[in-house]
């Protein structure tokens, strides 16, 4: 299966519907000088144990420290998500009113529930009940109009609800295959779920600046991810960006439907890694319960990783000195969307305290994809509409001039391993050595990653339409022309992380079946050998010994299988190096 023709899936949560749903609970958070965060108001549709959890999943640590924020979570199998703000209060309670408006929803409709529908009206609530917490009259109101016992019914219902959803429309339709332009964004809008144009407060919204954050990392990453390890964010307040991040690297780390069925019976729940999002202190008992078994090496560990990794994140650091609790721990710093000469990069490290760094091949790519992002933030787009193009254009370019400086950052031995021995030899002082090979080999492994980013504006439209009788400059679909480009390369990204990991899920598949296929005797062999070309082949640095681990890793938590994996080696007089 080629990478540039495999059908992209978006695995973007929501329904077919842009109406927020149903509550499932609905409360009032708010601090009290004498017992701190209390619950002031709720009502709930279903019994939901809301004393002693929801009041600090919340209103997570540190939060006081901002003026507003949302807060998604989960509690006793819903999705949550909470609005926080800050407001004027007298010096008698400490100058500000502390509260944050919450709602519960069932998780039928993906890893949120579509709970950001709720967003924009769980701030305005909030924001009027920061200025008089006792004024519940709006939650009264809110109560009526979204809660009912139909909650019941969608949290006891099918992990897979009748209602489409964007994930099982993916699996439905094959949309932007190859580099057609015939279903790009525009033109395909009508037949695809409303939420592909990703409304105001969608998580996925994010996926550029989490691109931009984790700059190369994101390969690794998405690695962590693949092998359903416990990841664990740590950041400041405000939350809501990183909640976003966890969102984000659930759905870019999800297994593809297109290679869904190549993998072995009973590896069904590895297809997607378990979002928790905002966790504190107080869930420090719920992720002991998540803790791996020991692994005594007779059978695949496809179930316990399965049903023990999650990504998560939080404000409360002493998280992070519970290194039992967690595989992966990433330290998102404060100044993390500073200028490029200021830029402190997230380190992301093991729970025994190794660094985990970027290969030079995913610097390579991410430097492509960064470039291909640029050049379609800034392309050129014709303007069907009476208006002035020119204002619509400038729309489109904003940023465009730091997220050029940004393609050249150059990046420390902390973010990026340093070139092997073997590599500099290879590159370096003995090019004469193995000068074609070495053209070759590396002419080859760009092809192979620029067929895989493949062409982004499969993803775009080729005009964008505006109304004459437009009043704000819309377009025909209620977007602003920046938007529909947003909507579109956002997409892309989603589409070209699932293009990596079927890249990868084929390449190892076919060597299973072969190796199967090679054994005559019927039994499963000792060790499947994995050589340089199969690691460039898959996507992979074969100078990489992170890459290298990561194969075997990967081969036994999906395949069940052992595997020896030999990286690049260079000969030079007879002498192996590498």
């Amino acid at each position: 299966m080629s990478a540039s023709t495999d059908s992209s899936t978006t695995d973007v949560d929501g329904g077919s519907e842009d109406k927020a749903p149903l509550l499932s609970a609905l409360f009032l958070i708010k601090f009290d000088q004498k017992v701190g965060y209390i619950i002031a108001w709720k009502r709930s549709a279903v019994d939901v144990a809301l004393d002693g959890a929801v009041e600090f999943k919340s209103l997570p640590s540190g939060l006081h420290s901002v003026k507003s924020d949302l807060v998604y979570f989960v509690h006793e199998g819903y999705a949550g998500l909470s609005a926080f703000v800050s407001g004027p209060a007298s010096e008698a309670e400490r100058n500000a009113h502390l509260v944050a408006v919450g709602v519960l929803v069932p998780l039928s409709y993906g890893r949120l529930g579509r709970s950001w529908l709720h967003a924009r009206s769980l701030q305005k609530i909030a924001s009027a009940l920061a200025d008089d917490p006792s004024f519940t009259t709006p939650l009264e109101e809110y109560w009526e109009q979204h809660g009912s016992d139909k909650g019941r019914r969608d949290a006891q219902g099918s992990k897979f609800p009748a209602r489409q959803t964007s994930e099982n429309f993916a699996a439905q339709a094959e949309p932007w295959k190859g580099h057609s332009r015939a279903r790009a964004l525009s033109n395909i809008t009508a037949e695809l779920p409303s939420e592909q144009s990703l409304p105001s407060f969608h998580p996925a919204l994010s996926i550029m600046q989490y691109i931009n954050v984790f700059g190369p990392l994101v390969f690794r990453l998405q690695q962590a991810a693949l092998l359903r390890k416990r990841i664990l964010f740590i950041a400041s307040p405000p939350v809501r960006t990183t909640c976003e991040f966890v969102y984000n690297l659930s759905v870019l780390s999800s297994i593809p439907h297109s290679v869904s069925d190549l993998l072995p019976p009973g590896s069904e729940n590895l297809h997607r890694l378990r979002s928790l999002f905002s966790i504190g202190i107080h869930d420090i008992p719920f992720l002991e319960q998540l803790r791996s078994g020991p692994d005594d090496g007779s059978q695949s560990i496809q179930n316990d990783a399965s049903s023990q990794g999650w990504v998560a994140c939080t404000t409360d650091e002493i998280l992070g000195t519970k290194t039992q609790l967690y595989d992966v721990i990433v330290t998102i710093p404060p100044a993390y969307d500073a200028a490029p000469s200021k830029r402190a990069w997230p380190t992301i490290r093991t729970s025994d305290g190794s660094l985990i760094r970027a290969s030079q091949r995913d610097v390579w790519r991410y430097k492509l994809l960064r470039h291909e992002l640029w050049k379609h933030r800034h392309g050129n787009y014709s303007f069907d509409s009476d208006a002035n193009s020119d204002e619509h254009a400038a729309l489109l370019a904003q940023d465009d001039v730091e997220a050029l400086d940004n393609l050249n950052e150059v990046y420390d031995d902390k973010v990026v391993e340093p070139m092997t021995w073997s590599q500099l030899a290879y590159s370096g002082f003995m090019w004469w050595a193995s000068a074609g090979e070495k053209d070759a080999y590396i002419s080859e492994i760009r092809d192979r990653d620029r067929e895989v980013l493949g062409d982004l504006s499969d993803f775009l439209p080729t005009s964008i339409n505006i109304p004459s009788h437009s009043q704000n400059g819309t377009t025909d679909i209620g977007l602003a022309p920046h938007e529909v480009v947003q909507a579109g390369l956002h997409t892309a990204i989603i589409a070209y992380f699932h293009r990596l990991t079927s890249l990868m899920i084929t390449g190892l598949a076919e060597m299973v079946e072969a190796a199967d296929e090679e054994d005559i005797d019927g039994g499963e062999l000792d060790a499947l050998m994995v050589g340089r070309d199969d690691v460039s082949r898959i996507g992979l640095d074969g100078w990489s010994a992170l890459d290298q681990t990561f194969i075997e890793e990967v081969l036994w938590v999906y395949f069940g299988r052992r595997a020896i994996v030999k990286g690049v080696s260079l000969e030079c007089c007879g002498v192996r190096i590498g």
